[in-house]
């Protein structure tokens, strides 16, 4: 029994009453942390279409490969060559790896923007801006500021004419 000055480490945790985030076909998003927000690595954009964050760092592996072999070219021809097929694979691969299996995180597209008095309940919105985590809108409060609380406890206090952008995870 905890009292005042206690906590109760062997209790069980209280039920979440409200659904956590959810993809369009109900499972859990990667990326889903204790604190109900879920870690996106979809930041780059043309049109409508998201850019793979692996695809990012296969190119950017690739430019850094095509530096170091222009200087290995003339000594050793074959390792540049080697060097300028292989980096690519391997920095995307590891990246896809990071993204998926040690800091998992989801895939998202901002599919739009919206004043923050509007916002409703069940509405995924970026946290930060245009690119970084994401929470699912649980409860607005609009006044002279919008609170807007976040399914896990998170709180956020906007003005109301404020832009936020909405979001469609997508794993």
């Amino acid at each position: 029994m905890p009292t005042e000055d206690e906590v109760d480490l062997f209790s069980k945790a209280a039920p979440a009453t409200e659904p956590g985030p959810r993809l369009a076909d109900g499972r859990t998003p990667r990326g889903l942390t204790p604190g109900g927000w879920v870690r996106t690595t979809g930041w780059l954009q043309v049109g409508h279409h998201p850019v793979s964050s692996a695809l990012l760092a296969a190119v950017a592996g690739l430019l850094a490969a095509v530096v170091l072999a222009a200087a290995l070219v003339r000594a050793q021809p074959v390792a540049a060559g080697v060097l300028v097929l292989v980096t690519p694979v391997v920095c995307g691969g590891a990246w896809w790896l990071f993204t998926t299996r040690l800091k998992p995180a989801s895939p998202a597209r901002n599919v739009g923007t919206s004043p923050a008095n509007e916002l409703a309940a069940g509405e995924h919105v970026r946290l930060y801006g245009s690119i970084g985590p994401v929470g699912q809108v649980a409860a607005v409060t609009v006044g002279e500021d919008v609170e807007v609380d976040f399914h896990g406890g998170a709180r956020q206090t906007w003005p109301a004419d404020r832009t936020v952008h909405l979001v469609r995870l997508l794993a």
